[in-house]
């Protein structure tokens, strides 16, 4: 067996037991602060930004669970690792904030540390690797506000 179709085998036995343990939960608060839960805004959020933040979180959230890209392998390896050590309880939704350029593409993101450089710069990497199918609306308020979720899936 080649070390690339070990890699392969081993992220399919991985992806059975843990399916897709990054998932975009979809828009939090457009530029607010985020508690977890949608945010309150003072004004109504016009539903055209809530469309594309829908939009932007289910593509980031294909990106981040195409098993075939080695920085996702090395991420969800990371992830699970952490998962499995004693005691270690799965890590909060991780907010980030996320600046599109008129041309769709991820020009930033921020959040804070998953406690982990390469972890880190992996999902930065991921999160700013391709742009948007679509740019964002003119008038849209940045950055967006998405919720990264650890999910855990039993091997059935």
């Amino acid at each position: 067996m080649t070390s690339s179709s070990a890699s392969t085998s081993s992220f399919s036995t991985l992806r059975r037991g843990w399916g897709r343990l990054l998932r975009a939960c979809g828009l939090v608060g457009l530029g607010l602060a985020a508690t977890g839960a949608p945010v309150r805004a003072q004004t109504p959020v016009p539903q055209h930004w809530i469309s594309y933040a829908n939009l932007a979180g289910n593509q980031l959230q294909s990106t981040l669970s195409d098993p075939a890209d080695a920085v996702v392998q090395r991420l969800h390896a990371w992830m699970q690792a952490r998962l499995l050590r004693e005691g270690a309880p799965p890590p909060p939704p991780l907010v980030v904030r996320v600046w599109v350029a008129a041309d769709g593409r991820v020009e930033r993101v921020a959040f804070d540390s998953l406690g982990d450089a390469q972890a880190d710069a992996d999902l930065r990497a991921l999160l700013t690797a391709q742009p948007l199918s679509e740019p964002p609306p003119r008038d849209m308020r940045q950055p967006m506000v998405l919720q990264l979720t650890l999910s855990f899936t039993a091997a059935t």
